[in-house]
């Protein structure tokens, strides 16, 4: 079976993307951006408020496009693998965590200061339980993805994945996930799984 891109989602700049279409958008800091997606979209997560804000601006894509996509529903847990990146790790919340450290250390920012977490995230709302991978780039590029996902679905478990960047710094922030499935059915908003298609999401802000 071939691979397809079947969706993508990106939040940047005060707008929320999905599938081409601008579904909000609005000038304001990112908290308060992201608070008001969850709201909009209705988000869900039993502590979303006390997630750092890295793994607050990647859950909240991922559920985004997970919403639109409601056939991941149909795979195994094991089924399902995720591949995400960014440039600065944890460094957001490494560096309010150090501020804590002047007073008294922080341990619920302290959890946080592991991009791998974010993930967790996502795979327990999901019920995800397939492979994960973080990796730390200089930029998002389109080889950086497709490598290590050709190889995931190269085991036969794999029949999906959920991958992209991940990155935000104070009130600098980017998010562009896109999901990736194995069918014979193609549709007509999906498009190949390749390096060229995976670089043109990336420039699509």
């Amino acid at each position: 079976m071939e691979k397809f891109i079947t969706g993508y989602c990106q939040l940047q700049n005060g707008k929320l993307i999905l599938n081409s279409k601008n579904l909000f958008e609005a000038d304001i800091p990112v908290d308060e951006f992201l608070n008001k997606i969850v709201a909009e979209f209705e988000v869900k997560h039993p502590r979303f408020g006390k997630l750092d804000r890295l793994s607050k601006l990647g859950y909240t894509c991922a559920e985004i496009l997970l919403q639109s996509l409601g056939n991941f529903k149909k795979y195994q847990p094991y089924e399902v693998n995720l591949v995400f990146a960014n440039s600065s790790s944890s460094l957001d919340t490494d560096f309010r965590f150090q501020k804590t450290i002047e007073t008294i250390a922080s341990p619920a920012l302290f959890v946080y200061t592991l991009p791998n977490i974010m993930l967790a995230e996502i795979c327990i709302k999901n019920g995800f339980k397939g492979e994960n991978l973080f990796l730390v780039s200089d930029f998002p590029e389109g080889n950086l993805f497709y490598e290590p996902i050709n190889q995931m679905f190269a085991q036969q478990s794999t029949k999906a994945c959920l991958a992209g960047w991940v990155e935000i710094f104070g009130e600098i922030y980017t998010c562009t996930l896109f999901a990736i499935e194995s069918t014979d059915n193609k549709s007509d908003h999906q498009i190949e799984f390749n390096i060229t298609n995976i670089n043109k999401l990336f420039e699509k802000f």
